[in-house]
């Protein structure tokens, strides 16, 4: 779960695409072997422990399947796909996302546990599979979902607000409620970063941020590095969009968190400033997570 997924998935991806034809070009085929079973996955969906883990929204859009242990393919859902063998069979599914929300930076999630099952393959016949995963038990070191008292998220340097807990049924996303920052010509500036400095370990072991959005302006989302002197090394990661409706992303803090050698810890931040050429803005987050190993 280190160095190796985060620069491997594009290679994976490659060899998966090919794998199916360079099977069907191998001198040892017989063509009368060539007749293959077929698995359908429509979705994958996720279970959670509220408690631990908070909600089950997701975004998981593709499959990593896996054979016997070998990678049979990477398909995006729904999905319908030959496989060439027959009889009872391990089968092994890695929910798959899109990177920081790029449809060309995918990979499985690390922080989801697999689908691990049999399954008995005859030729021609599809076989349907929906996965339930979980997520890896003690991998969440953060969660905001603004439902209980007090929000974990402070205002920071020149901001001229924060993020506060609204209730308000067309803003809120699931449950009693989400945060809200609003923007006008009063104020028209918000960073808030979080309350906690997080110790995340600077192995290249993988350090994803998890939230649900919708904001009318580019909102900024990176990291603070906490250092020795006192100071604090800003980290952007990316800009997010403006989007109209509410979506889910992956953002990957992993290259941030080793880039300052002297960090002694890291607060997570969003950002966000109001345009001249409009009166107002709402930025809207909920199901805030950090999830890194220790």
């Amino acid at each position: 779960m280190g160095k190796s997924y985060l620069l491997s998935f594009r290679v994976k991806s490659f060899l998966a695409a090919g794998c199916f034809f360079f099977l069907c070009l191998s001198p040892s085929c017989k063509k009368d072997s060539l007749i293959p079973a077929y698995i359908h996955i429509d979705h994958i969906d996720l279970s959670t422990v509220y408690e631990n883990d908070g909600t089950d929204s997701h975004k998981i859009t593709d499959a990593w399947v896996y054979i016997d242990g070998d990678l049979q393919g990477i398909y995006e859902l729904p999905a319908t796909f030959p496989v060439l063998a027959t009889g009872e069979h391990s089968i092994m599914i890695r929910p798959g996302i899109k990177i920081n929300g790029i449809a060309m930076s995918r990979a499985y999630y690390p922080f989801f546990k697999p689908y691990e099952s049999t399954i008995q393959l005859t030729a021609e016949k599809v076989d349907t599979i929906n996965p339930m995963v979980n997520y890896y038990e003690g991998k969440m070191r953060w969660k905001e979902d603004f439902e209980t008292a007090g929000i974990s998220l402070v205002p920071f340097g020149g901001s001229d607000t924060n993020f506060i807990q609204t209730q308000n049924v067309s803003y809120v996303f699931e449950g009693l409620s989400s945060g809200i920052a609003h923007l006008d010509a009063t104020y028209d500036h918000v960073l808030s970063v979080s309350n906690d400095i997080f110790e995340i370990p600077q192995d290249q072991s993988p350090v994803f941020l998890e939230l649900n959005y919708k904001t009318n302006v580019p909102l900024a989302i990176g990291l603070f590095a906490v250092l020795s002197t006192g100071l604090n090394e800003r980290l952007e990661t990316m800009i997010i969009n403006p989007n109209t409706k509410w979506n889910k992303i992956y953002v990957n803090l992993t290259y941030s968190v080793n880039v300052s050698a002297t960090a002694t810890g890291f607060k997570v931040f969003f950002e966000a400033y109001k345009p001249d050429s409009i009166s107002s803005a709402d930025i809207l987050l909920d199901n805030i997570k950090l999830l890194y190993t220790e």
